[in-house]
């Protein structure tokens, strides 16, 4: 794939001086402690899962885990937050600080044209992600180009907690809408000739070099900043980008005790003279376990006690389950993290009705959020692998349409297929749906370096070792690489049988084998992008086989990748 101006030199990335910038609002700061006990002045702006968001000075912003604070301090807060604009059912209706300064003054990129953004049909988001970049920098159109995948999976995985804005620097307007266009942003843009007076986010704009993503909350405070010029530049902001997402999920367990020491804390006084009824606050049965199981529903009653001790009470006629699972699902029941029913300002008994659909399985969607919670996991490393490249296939094998890419994963960039009805028996050999092991079969493949291959009667080629670097493996040679096939094959050990999770971008088409066995298999045209692609995988405790095939259509042959092992 080709990146228009990609013959710029490409800059150094330059990450914000986000502490040197003035503040765009006076901050009605007051004193509190932290969990270590040290002193702090800041603004309480909302709650995110375990932490309270605080804007301190200058407009940054400092995240503290809710148990950190003494149950008055947790009403302070409350109070606090109270008296700011709650986020709006329309986001054209915003009143954040940050997202109330976007409503009129935000485009969108409608098939291939600039338009106005219609912000009346969706809420207001509780995070913003800012993406700044110029349309005169190699920087620039990489980070337009290489957003688009994660802007896309946190759409699928938290439908309207985020929405993104394009920040332009260092260009017209004309040029402006030229990389909103020609990179199919999803985002909204900014309006270019508005950007000054956008207070919440003018101080994020890479107004001198390189690319910048900062993901702040609706109020302007910032909680993941970085540059985003370059693969590693984007891995290391996309992953604290990831792993705060993770920390602030409500299936997230390790956000429960937070959110429950934050609720007995503020719910009696909250509910000082009327009652409030039990709160689940911590789910303890995952609908993939229990699919796996052949649980369809759950339903159930739970009793719960003033300390928030739960009984359970299955209701067997309204739940579809195996009944052998009954008493396991009724313990697990007890487990669940429920604040308890409050009258006059006082914990007392009461009771939750439990209900759990167990909906059908979309293992593209579990992968995706599995991966987004998994940027503590240890990395497997694959540095040396051995490719054969490049077998030719006839340009006139592939017809090229466009079918888009949506927040449902339907893919708007170009595509291609291969016509099968108009090929010769070597270009069969040789095109994506074809390959050179299909008579000996893919366990077969166990190349050593310098080891010559035959493709067909025509072309025999010879497996070379390259390294990857950073998880970068480029597929390119001296010879034409337009319209050609190539694989790259190695083998690693792992220290124990595990789960693990593969991030994968490629340029373009991709089949992945695994110890044998077909994975995955994407027909797309697209630049080698970071973790384009979630595959599960199951690893043997020892060594283990993976084999990689990338169809080419023009320009640009890649792939780029990370293994992560499930603890």
């Amino acid at each position: 794939m080709e990146y228009p101006y990609r013959w710029l030199a490409t800059a150094l990335s330059l990450f914000c001086a986000l502490l040197a910038l003035p503040s765009t609002a006076a901050a009605k700061a007051s004193t509190w402690k932290d969990v270590q006990g040290a002193t702090f002045k800041g603004e309480p702006t909302e709650i995110l899962g375990p932490f309270v968001i605080f804007r301190t000075n200058g407009d940054n912003g400092r995240r503290v885990l809710l148990r950190a604070f003494t149950p008055e301090d947790c009403r302070r807060i409350q109070a606090e937050i109270a008296a700011l604009p709650p986020r709006a059912d329309r986001f054209a209706a915003a009143r954040g600080q940050a997202t109330r300064e976007l409503v009129g003054y935000v485009f969108r990129v409608e098939r291939g044209e600039f338009v106005s953004a219609d912000l009346a049909d969706r809420p207001e988001p509780e995070l913003m992600l800012a993406l700044s970049g110029s349309h005169n920098s190699a920087e620039g159109w990489y980070l337009s180009a290489n957003f688009n995948q994660f802007y896309w999976r946190i759409q699928r995985v938290y439908p309207g907690l985020m929405e993104g804005v394009f920040l332009g620097a260092r260009h017209d307007i004309d040029q402006h809408r030229n990389i909103a266009i020609s990179s199919g942003m999803p985002w909204l843009v900014a309006d270019l000739r508005r950007q000054p007076s956008m207070g919440s986010f003018r101080r994020y704009i890479a107004a001198k070099e390189g690319a910048n993503a900062v993901l702040l909350t609706r109020h302007g405070v910032p909680l993941v900043a970085g540059a985003a010029g370059d693969v590693g530049e984007m891995r290391v902001v996309v992953d604290q980008m990831s792993d705060l997402l993770w920390q602030i999920d409500p299936d997230n367990p390790a956000g429960w005790p937070d959110r429950l020491h934050y609720l007995k804390a503020t719910r009696p006084a909250e509910f000082a003279s009327s009652r409030a009824e039990p709160l689940l606050v911590g789910n303890p049965l995952r609908a993939d376990g229990l699919r796996r199981h052949g649980v369809k529903r759950v339903v159930a009653r739970l009793a719960v006690a003033a300390d928030g001790k739960v009984t359970p009470t299955l209701l067997a006629d309204a739940g579809d389950y195996p009944a052998k699972l009954a008493g396991a699902l009724q313990a697990a029941l007890a487990q669940a993290v429920v604040a308890p029913a409050i009258e006059q300002g006082r914990p007392v008994a009461g009771t939750l009705d439990y209900r759990l659909e167990v909906p059908p399985a979309e293992a593209s969607h579990e992968a995706e959020r599995a991966w987004l919670g998994s940027t503590a996991y240890p990395v497997l490393p694959i540095n040396d692998w051995l490719v054969l490249r490049p077998i030719k296939v006839s340009e006139q094998d592939f017809e090229m349409t466009i079918i888009g890419e949506k927040s449902d994963g339907t893919v708007i960039l170009n595509a291609f297929e291969v016509n099968s009805g108009k090929i010769s028996r070597a270009a069969q050999m040789t095109a994506f749906n074809s390959d050179f092991f299909a008579e000996t079969g893919v366990d077969s493949v166990r190349p050593r370096e310098g080891d010559r291959q035959r493709i067909d009667a025509e072309t025999e080629l010879t497996w070379e070792k390259i390294r990857s670097k950073d998880g970068f493996v480029d597929m390119q040679t001296a010879l034409p690489k337009d319209y050609t096939v190539g694989y790259a094959w190695a083998e690693f050990e792992s220290p124990r049988e595990a789960e693990a999770l593969l991030g994968l971008g490629s340029d373009d088409g991709v089949k992945i084998w695994f110890n044998g066995e077909l994975v995955h298999d994407k027909w797309i045209r697209r630049p080698s992008r970071l973790d384009d692609d979630v595959v599960p995988l199951r690893l043997k405790a020892g060594k283990n086989r993976i084999l990689i095939k990338i169809q080419n259509a023009t320009i640009d042959w890649s792939f780029v990748y990370r293994l992560r092992l499930k603890p």
